[in-house]
């Protein structure tokens, strides 16, 4: 299997391990079959490793900028994460399953809310969709046939999120292929 390094430090397995399961999840949720997913695994993997090259540049990039992350941010994320998984008893259960302390857990909590500073700085200029473009998706989509039967006002809430989230992914690509220019990344 082809290993990838990012400025000499190796993409771990687990790295892209956590990309491929995100993309399976996305794939599925998003109405394909679970044997379309396991046919375009190979695909799937080689995406998943590209994107586990992103997150490593998108951290590396976080750390040296040495954005500042309170102890109020940490507490957010670890808040999140409690939630997530059911109450304090599990995140505890949980910390011990992976034989983690807390504290390296919150130092891996807090590179992460650094990187999603980073994030919101490279997407800071992008635009909000206008009403405009907003209707002309819309209206894209109904004469495709997948509005069913759900008006503008139905759907212009979801279909402003999703122009958003395309154009915040349009930015952070666009940024992650610059991190990329100036990084050395061998595959092994």
């Amino acid at each position: 299997m082809k290993k990838a390094y990012v400025n000499g430090e190796e993409i771990g397995e687990g790295a892209v391990t956590f990309e491929l399961s995100r993309l399976v999840k996305f794939y599925t949720s998003h109405g394909f079959s679970e044997e379309e997913v396991k046919k375009s695994l190979p695909e799937l993997r080689e995406k998943a490793l590209e994107q586990a090259i992103g997150a490593k540049l998108l951290l590396m990039r976080a750390s040296q900028l040495d954005l500042p992350v309170s102890k109020a941010d940490v507490d957010a994320e670890v808040e999140k994460v409690v939630r997530q998984i059911g109450g304090e008893e599990n995140y505890r259960k949980a910390l011990a399953a992976q034989g983690l302390a807390e504290a390296d857990f919150r130092r891996e909590l807090e590179k992460g809310a650094r990187v999603n500073k980073l994030v919101e700085q490279a997407c800071a200029s992008v635009p909000e969709p206008t009403e405009d473009e907003i209707a002309s998706f819309y209206a894209a989509q109904r004469q495709a046939g997948r509005t069913g039967d759900a008006t503008l006002v139905d759907l212009h809430d979801q279909l402003r999120e999703l122009l958003r989230h395309e154009a915040r992914g349009r930015a952070m690509d666009a940024f992650v292929a610059d991190l990329r220019t100036n990084a050395k990344i061998e595959y092994r």
